[in-house]
C-alpha cells in the first residue's frame, strides 16, 4: 500500500498537509491521500489533513454535495463492495478496478485513488481506499455547481503550479 500512497515525486510517504503545511503526524487528525493518474502517469498528488479538507469542503455548494452523494448512492453497490473488501487480505486489491463501473485498472486511460489514514499514519479501511475511473469521475462531478467548480479551481491554483482547470480528481469530495 505504501507504494500506492507515497509521493511519486519524492518516493517517500507524504509528510505534510498540502494546505496548512503542518507535519501530518503532529496534527492529531486523520488525513486523506489523493492521486490522479493519466495514461499510467501520476499527474496530481497530495495529502490533506481533515481540518483543512473540512475548510475547503465547507465552501462547496449544498447542491454539489447532494449531486456527489447521489452519484455515490446510485452508482456504487456499497454493500457488495464492502463484502468484497472484507474478504480481501490485501487492501491494494481495491485499486484493481473502478469502484463504480468495475472496469479493470489496466483498461483505464485515467483514474483517481483516495485513501484515509489515521492520525498515526495507518490506513483506515472502510469505503476508502478506492479507485474511481475518469469517466465515472466525470459523471460524479457533472452536477457540480459553478461555485463548487470555482472552489476546486481555487484549490488547484493555490496549491499547484500551472493554470487552474476543471480537470483533476476532486478527491476533496
Amino acid at each position: 500500500m505504501n507504494e500506492w500512497l507515497g509521493s511519486e515525486e519524492t518516493g517517500e510517504p507524504f509528510s505534510h498537509c498540502l494546505c496548512c503545511k503542518l507535519p501530518l503526524v503532529e496534527i492529531a487528525e486523520p488525513w486523506l491521500v489523493n492521486k490522479e493518474f493519466a495514461r499510467g502517469e501520476c499527474v496530481l498528488e497530495y495529502a490533506i489533513c481533515q481540518p483543512c479538507r473540512d475548510r475547503v469542503t465547507e465552501e462547496l455548494s449544498e447542491e454539489s454535495k447532494a449531486a456527489v452523494r447521489g452519484f455515490l448512492e446510485r452508482e456504487i453497490d456499497w454493500d457488495a463492495r464492502m463484502r468484497e473488501f472484507m474478504l480481501s487480505l490485501d487492501s491494494t486489491e481495491r485499486f484493481g478496478a473502478c469502484i463504480a463501473c468495475r472496469t479493470p485498472r489496466e483498461e483505464l486511460a485515467g483514474f483517481g485513488i483516495s485513501a484515509l489514514l489515521d492520525s498515526g499514519g495507518s490506513l483506515v479501511t472502510g469505503p476508502l481506499p478506492l479507485l474511481i475511473c475518469q469517466p465515472c469521475i466525470g459523471r460524479m462531478t457533472a452536477g457540480l455547481s459553478d461555485r463548487s467548480r470555482e472552489v476546486w479551481r481555487k484549490f488547484l491554483a493555490e496549491n499547484f503550479a500551472g493554470p487552474p482547470t476543471d480537470s483533476g480528481f476532486p478527491g476533496l469530495l
